[in-house]
């Protein structure tokens, strides 16, 4: 049995309240929350023996995927194509400032969301094209053990659907919230058959921020 842990990046300005915006690749560091966030998250996850921690090279992941590789003793390895869809022109925004500014192609987006992409961004069709190979690389790389991947809302929730067998269109119906941890599971022998088959075993398990 193989296990990976997807755990979404801590918090950054813009994740909470009730202006909430989109940081695409925005650089943005960790608020005090955050770091404690991912604290809590590192300490959860050192109950496992990881064999590797994989992260997007953006700083609030890296941050993140540092706080329970440094619990293993272990390298972050960074990878773009785990980095959160690009929003281009809309970064730093949030749904009112979309609908005043560009009402019809944000709700065109929102209509579908898997070809419709921002100005200077990407869709989700644009997005799961970097992002698979990285994914089927790590599933290959991995088999027989346990690794993390901190990744992005956005990310995370397209892969998920993936896996879930559902339109990628669909993600915005999952919720994750920041370093939640979905852990999915496979067996080995059915990765050697070529039929592997996924089961996600929780999803969005947030009980280690209790009184965070």
């Amino acid at each position: 049995m193989s296990q990976i842990f997807l755990v979404r990046h801590g918090e950054v300005e813009g994740n909470a309240g009730p202006n909430r915006t989109f940081a695409g690749w925005g650089d943005k560091p960790l608020t005090e929350k955050g770091r404690a966030q991912a604290q809590a998250v590192a300490e959860r996850l050192s109950r496992e023996k990881l064999t590797a921690v994989y992260s997007s090279d953006l700083m609030r992941a890296r941050d993140t995927a540092q706080e329970i590789a440094s619990r293993q003793n272990l390298t972050v390895q960074t990878e773009t194509g785990l980095r959160e869809v690009n929003y281009g022109e809309w970064e730093g925004l949030g749904d009112a400032e979309l609908l005043r500014d560009w009402s019809d192609l944000w709700q065109r987006r929102v209509a579908d969301p898997f070809h419709v992409a921002p100005p200077g961004g990407e869709s989700y069709a644009d997005l799961w094209r970097r992002l698979q190979p990285v994914w089927d690389a790590i599933v290959e790389r991995h088999q027989g053990q346990s690794v993390a991947i901190v990744g992005h809302n956005g990310s995370l929730r397209i892969l998920l659907c993936h896996l879930l067998g559902a339109p990628l269109g669909n993600a915005r119906h999952i919720r994750l919230m920041n370093t939640s941890i979905s852990c999915i599971e496979y067996e080995n022998s059915a990765m050697e058959s070529g039929a592997a088959r996924f089961v996600i075993s929780s999803m969005n398990d947030t009980c280690h921020l209790a009184g965070i």
